[in-house]
């Protein structure tokens, strides 16, 4: 019953357009859920983990700021990641259980940039990547070049467990950030933070987006393919 759930819901994701899928449980990811949703989640073991990859081609497009057609891009990836959470869970109601879709862009507190759930966290749980210097979860092939979202459910399900790997000497997202918030050993929230603000006040841009580490990191992983 597990495998044959898994399964059915990877196939909807897939059919949808997602390139990763995997589920974690939900007691691993939760201190990383917010405070209005833990009555309901109690009831729920199950937390999907759902992933887009990014346009290489859009990636290549930053050069030092992000620009208006990477804005576009991860909005339109964000809209189609809660477009396919949102079928998911009424396949889900219409199979008898519950399940509630977590938005792959929605914040709830600004400064502390927390959202309903950490999608980076469900996605580590979940097998999807680990966790980069950049305070990003990194996919083994895609690099941080990719977009989640997440849904919560009470339909039994086979979970997935955390891949064992790391940047280990990688340090091009050290190199690419225009703010120097990551280092070896650290990643210092409030130095980002500032620059996500900066560049939101520029060109119109009125989003909270960077791209630097993302396009670097997409990049190094691509290069250990080939």
């Amino acid at each position: 019953m597990k495998e044959k759930n898994y399964q059915f819901l990877k196939s909807i994701a897939a059919s949808r357009g997602a390139d990763l899928f995997g589920v974690a449980d939900t007691k691993l990811i939760e201190k990383y859920i917010y405070e209005e949703l833990k009555n309901e989640t109690a009831k729920m073991p199950y937390t999907v983990s759902i992933g887009i990859r990014l346009q290489r081609a859009v990636l290549n497009t930053i050069i030092d700021r992000p620009n208006q057609i990477y804005k576009t891009h991860y909005r339109h990836v964000n809209a189609q990641l809660d477009g396919i959470t949102s079928f998911m869970a009424g396949e889900i109601q219409r199979k008898g259980y519950n399940a509630i879709p977590i938005a792959a862009s929605y914040i709830i507190d600004w400064k502390l940039q927390n959202a309903h759930v950490s999608h980076r966290h469900v996605g580590l749980e979940a097998g999807l990547g680990f966790w980069g210097k950049n305070n990003i979860l990194v996919h083994p092939e895609y690099g941080a070049g990719i977009r989640l979202a997440s849904l919560f459910t009470d339909m039994p399900l086979t979970d997935d467990s955390p891949i064992e790997n790391d940047c280990g000497d990688c340090a091009a997202c050290i190199a690419a950030c225009p703010a120097e918030a990551i280092t070896d050993d650290a990643f210092e929230f409030d130095k980002c933070y500032q620059m996500l603000r900066q560049f939101s006040r520029e060109n119109n841009y009125g989003v909270m987006i960077c791209g630097l580490c993302v396009r670097a990191c997409a990049d190094a992983r691509s290069k250990t393919q080939s």
